[in-house]
């Protein structure tokens, strides 16, 4: 079983980012140009943040949401096959403009698809077992009944972010290189490596997420960050007049997002692609392919 060693992959994703950031960009900027628009768009006609007057506006926006998702999901694949393709060595030379749908794009947009409907299948079975659950231990009274169930909850959360983590890293190189869309072919290339992964993942995405942080709270205030009130009611007022607040500056929060996601996309395609070397790689070859 090979290993992803976590220092040469985080050294690699940088490597890859910083020295392609022009080609990135040059695959990247239009179809991220059209998600701005995508998600700029509801603010054109009013506030998105503010609460839906009946049950028919609440359904109709949750439409809108699903279908500009589903948009965002299908330009993000038009940035992902040639970016992975980059890093993977089977696409040369520079980009000025590019964008392209066809096979290989709607495969992994049909990957991704696939990955996201698992989530979501597992959040529901969890969210109906917590309720499940919950009434249980409110009926039985029990502390030590109590206990079990947030143990178990816990554990379904703990277990949630490990599947998350061994399925989705090695979505992309798979998709791509091998031309097929199977989640389980990257679950079991991933196998004892949950913990190189997530430390591979941290060590290149959490700094993007702390500038991008740091950022909004610029562009918005420090108000975003000001403790909140002890009182419930008090508290949900306040989060969302916050989520008010980055509605009002959702020109500068996207042009924020412009900027970071060539990055962002450098860095998570970079690592992935030389996790997938490594482990689809036969054990004696496992360090030459890697080295670029």
């Amino acid at each position: 079983m090979n290993k992803i060693p976590v220092g040469k992959a985080v050294a690699y994703a940088y490597r890859f980012t910083l020295a392609e950031i022009g080609t990135i960009i040059g695959l990247a900027w239009l179809p991220l140009v059209l998600m701005a628009v995508v998600q700029f768009l509801p603010f054109v006609f009013g506030n998105p943040m503010a609460p839906a007057e009946n049950a028919t506006a609440q359904g109709r926006e949750q439409l809108e949401n699903l279908l500009r998702s589903v948009l965002l999901l299908l330009l993000y694949s038009i940035v992902y096959v040639p970016v992975t393709r980059q890093a993977l060595g089977s696409r040369k030379g520079t980009a000025v403009i590019h964008f392209a749908l066809g096979i290989p794009e709607l495969r992994v947009f049909g990957a991704l698809c696939l990955f996201f409907l698992v989530l979501m299948i597992i959040v529901t079975g969890i969210g109906l077992g917590a309720l499940l659950l919950g009434g249980l231990a409110m009926a039985n009274k029990s502390a030590g009944f109590s206990l079990l169930v947030a143990l178990l909850v816990l554990f379904a959360v703990l277990a949630f972010c490990y599947v998350t983590v061994r399925l989705s890293f090695l979505i992309l190189p798979v998709t791509v290189a091998e031309e097929q869309i199977s989640l389980s072919r990257g679950w079991i290339l991933a196998r004892g490596n949950f913990w190189r992964i997530l430390a591979v993942l941290l060590a290149v995405l959490l700094p993007l997420y702390l500038i991008n942080f740091i950022g909004i709270v610029m562009i918005v205030g420090p108000q975003l960050v000001a403790p909140l009130p002890t009182n419930t009611a008090l508290a949900e007022q306040a989060i969302a007049a916050r989520f008010g607040m980055i509605g009002q500056h959702m020109p500068g929060y996207l042009g924020l997002t412009l900027i970071l996601a060539p990055f962002s996309i450098g860095l998570g395609v970079g690592a992935s692609v030389f996790g997938y070397r490594t482990l689809a790689a036969k054990p004696m070859e496992a360090g030459a392919p890697v080295a670029g």
